[in-house]
C-alpha cells in the first residue's frame, strides 16, 4: 500500500519530521537544499524507521529552480505516494508542494498558518503560498488557524495538531536537565541580521558587551565574514562550528539563556525551559512572547533584557512553571490519524 512521502531539504526539516516519519514508516525525499556531508549525515540518524531517498540534483545550487521542481516531480512519479507531507517555510517546502500539486497529489502541510506579517521575507511568501496549495493544514496553535481563516482557507482543510518538536526531544532522550554553565548561547542566520556585515558586527558588539561568556554557534551563511579574524577583538565571544543535533540541544540545556533568531530554537528552548531573546522585528510565534521569550527589536533592548536575565529580574524567570503551548508527545498520533 502506498504511503505519504515526506519532502525535506534542510536540517530543521529533517529534525521536525523525524518522529512522525518514523511512526508512519514512510519514505523521505531529501532534496539537498542544505547539504554538508558531515553534518547532514548525522541528522539522517534521526531517521530510524523510514527510507531516505536523495534527489541527487544540483539544479537548486545552480539556481535552476524550475528544473529543480521538475526533478522533484520525476521522483514523485517514480515513488507514486498516496500524498506528500511538507513542513515549515523553506524553498523545498514550496517546490515540493508545487511539484505535488502539478501531479494532482494531495498535500499535507505541517506547521501551517504561522505568519510574521513581514511580506519582505521569502519565508513568509512560502508560508502563504503553501497554505493555499495544501489539502490539509496542520497548525501548532489556534492563532495559526485564525491566520488561515483570515486568508479564506476552508476550515475543513485546517487541523490544530500541535508541534512535532516535543516528540523529537522526548524520543531521543534529550529531556533531562543539565547543570547551568556560565555562558549564553547565540545563533544567528536570518538575512536581516547576518547578510550585511555592518549590521551583524553591530549586533555582535552588543552581545559581546553583555559581559558574560558567549558561545556563538555559527551558521554557514556568515562564514564569509569570519574568515579574516575580524571577531578577535570580541573577547567574550567564542565561535563554534555548527553542531549535530544532540550536541546543540545539550548547549541549550547548559546555557544561562539563549539569543537566537531561529524559529525552531524558540520551541526547543521553551520545552527545555530556557529563556530566549529574539533579535528581530517580527516573530511567527507571537503567542510565545513574554511567556517563554522576548522580542528585542533593537540592540539596546537586547542588552537591557540580557542584563535583567543575568540579574534574575526578568519576567521570564518563572519559565519552569509555564504551560507549553504546542502539545507534547500526543501530537504525533494526532497528526498520523488525520494525515491524508
Amino acid at each position: 500500500m502506498n504511503k505519504p512521502l515526506f519532502i525535506a531539504g534542510t536540517r530543521p526539516e529533517i529534525i521536525k519530521i523525524s518522529t512522525l516519519s518514523n511512526y508512519l514508516k514512510s519514505k523521505i525525499l531529501f532534496t539537498g537544499q542544505h547539504f554538508d556531508k558531515e553534518m547532514t549525515e548525522f541528522f539522517f540518524k534521526l531517521i530510524k524507521e523510514s527510507k531516505l531517498v536523495e534527489l541527487g540534483s544540483d539544479n537548486y545550487k545552480q539556481g535552476s529552480h524550475e528544473l529543480f521542481i521538475n526533478d522533484i516531480k520525476r521522483k514523485l512519479e517514480d515513488i507514486n505516494p498516496s500524498s506528500v507531507v511538507v513542513q515549515g517555510d523553506t524553498n523545498t517546502t514550496l517546490y515540493g508542494a508545487l511539484a505535488a500539486k502539478s501531479l494532482g497529489i494531495k498535500i499535507n502541510y505541517i506547521e501551517s498558518g504561522m505568519r510574521s506579517g513581514d511580506i519582505n521575507q521569502i519565508e513568509e511568501i512560502n508560508r502563504i503560498i503553501v497554505s493555499g496549495l495544501a489539502d490539509l493544514n496542520f497548525c501548532n496553535h489556534k492563532n495559526n488557524k485564525e491566520n488561515l481563516l483570515m486568508e479564506n482557507i476552508n476550515e475543513k482543510k485546517i487541523c490544530i495538531s500541535g508541534s512535532t518538536v516535543y516528540s523529537v526531544l522526548s524520543e531521543n532522550n534529550l529531556m533531562n536537565k543539565n547543570k547551568n554553565d556560565k555562558f549564553i548561547l547565540v545563533t544567528l542566520h536570518r538575512p536581516e541580521n547576518v547578510d550585511e556585515k555592518e549590521k551583524l558586527f553591530s549586533l555582535l558588539e552588543t552581545i559581546n558587551s553583555i559581559g558574560e561568556k558567549i558561545t556563538f554557534v555559527t551558521h554557514p551563511r556568515i562564514q564569509k565574514f569570519l574568515d579574516d579574524n575580524s571577531t578577535e577583538h570580541y573577547n567574550n565571544i567564542y565561535l563554534e562550528k555548527p553542531k549535530n543535533y544532540f550536541d546543540f540541544i545539550n548547549l541549550i540545556k547548559s546555557s544561562l539563556f539563549v539569543i537566537s533568531d531561529s524559529g525552531g530554537v524558540q520551541e526547543e528552548s521553551a520545552i527545555l525551559r530556557k529563556p530566549l531573546l529574539i533579535p528581530r522585528k517580527f516573530t511567527e510565534r507571537p503567542e510565545m512572547l513574554n511567556i517563554f521569550n522576548i522580542l528585542v527589536k533593537t540592540n539596546e533592548e537586547l542588552l537591557n533584557e540580557s542584563k535583567k536575565l543575568i540579574k534574575g529580574t526578568s519576567f521570564l524567570k518563572n519559565i519552569d512553571n509555564k504551560k507549553l503551548l504546542y502539545g507534547k508527545a500526543e501530537v504525533i498520533d494526532a497528526i498520523a490519524k488525520r494525515i491524508i
